[in-house]
């Protein structure tokens, strides 16, 4: 028996029942950003293995349960799960990357409050960034989002994890859990757009964004988008993939759906993780209890091996960038 998997279990069932207290209490924080509690401080490093299925099993469910109805902008539920990132951000030894050196980047949708949460592991040669991130929200009303996307939230938060074990990297990863995905890319549009002071845009070498990994079971493949001709990326997954035979790979092609635009339009170069849904998309029926956890938990680490082999690459990815840009053949 190993005891770290009960540990991680116990972890995240009392983290569920703390931010379901939270949403009945209404979550309140000042301008809408979701503040952290002032005890989360011990490290969570080390409760497990980053892609351990229960632990992703468990975060997607609190993420996609019933009492956040969703996680849409400007929610309860919403600021629960920005609250719950933060928390898990935190105990991880996450460097707050947000405003005012906290974790979050506020910004408004037509008035209503919204935020980004941001944190980032330094890396040991100032300069180069490679991001990694996943959209917080989803539609609300009923509309839970279990893999839109709160298969990718679990995805980040356990690439997180992965890095912190792994040491310091050569380049800085920057985790970003994006809001207002759904109303039109708007919290990565706002990002590349004003980037933080932590987070200079044109440093930035690499976007790894994980949307929807918990579907592979539809049609028995995860694609890897943005991955084409020239770029480092592609050479690293291919490599990379041969160690994960339990995932059919598609590696290339173009998407102007998910988190990467406004980034690829800047010139920097993505990997989307998606897999296809086409029965459950933006429906009542996208729940927890239909999650592919076996091949999530798998996409999450091949996603979080891409992250350290870019991270740790010894090839000069600004140079990569400068001469490539996004989506060179």
């Amino acid at each position: 028996m190993k005891p770290a998997r009960p540990l991680v279990r116990l972890v995240v069932m009392a983290t569920r029942a703390r931010w379901l207290l939270l949403v009945a209490a209404g979550c309140g924080s000042a301008a809408g950003a979701p503040a952290a509690p002032a005890d989360a401080t011990a490290s969570c490093v080390d409760d497990g293995k980053p892609y351990d299925r229960a632990a992703m099993r468990d975060r997607i469910a609190l993420l996609a349960s019933r009492e956040l109805d969703g996680r849409a902008p400007g929610s309860a539920g919403s600021r629960a799960a920005h609250a719950f990132v933060i928390d898990r951000f935190r105990c991880l030894g996450l460097v707050p990357g947000g405003d005012a050196g906290g974790f979050t980047q506020a910004f408004a949708i037509d008035g209503t409050p919204a935020a980004n949460v941001i944190g980032y592991v330094a890396g040991s040669e100032p300069g180069d960034i490679v991001v990694v991130g996943a959209h917080l929200d989803h539609l609300g009303g009923g509309k839970l989002g279990a893999n839109d996307n709160a298969s990718g939230v679990a995805g980040v938060l356990a690439i997180a994890q992965a890095v912190r074990q792994h040491g310091q990297p050569r380049r800085t990863i920057a985790f970003v859990l994006f809001d207002g995905e759904e109303g039109g890319l708007l919290g990565s549009s706002y990002l590349v757009e004003h980037p933080p002071a932590a987070l200079p845009i044109d440093h930035v070498v690499e976007m790894v964004n994980l949307d929807m990994i918990g579907s592979y079971d539809a049609r028995r493949a995860v694609y890897a988008f943005g991955a084409s001709g020239k770029l480092p990326a592609r050479t690293m997954l291919a490599r990379l993939a041969r160690d994960h035979r339990t995932l059919n790979v598609g590696i290339g092609g173009h998407s102007e759906r998910g988190d990467q635009y406004d980034f690829c339009e800047h010139g920097i170069p993505y990997v989307f993780f998606w897999t296809p849904d086409p029965r459950c998309y933006h429906e009542a029926c996208d729940t927890a209890s239909r999650i592919d956890l076996p091949h999530a938990a798998e996409i999450a680490q091949l996603a979080g091996d891409l992250v350290l082999a870019l991270a740790d690459s010894s090839e000069d990815l600004a140079a990569s960038r400068r001469r490539l840009g996004c989506d060179a053949r």
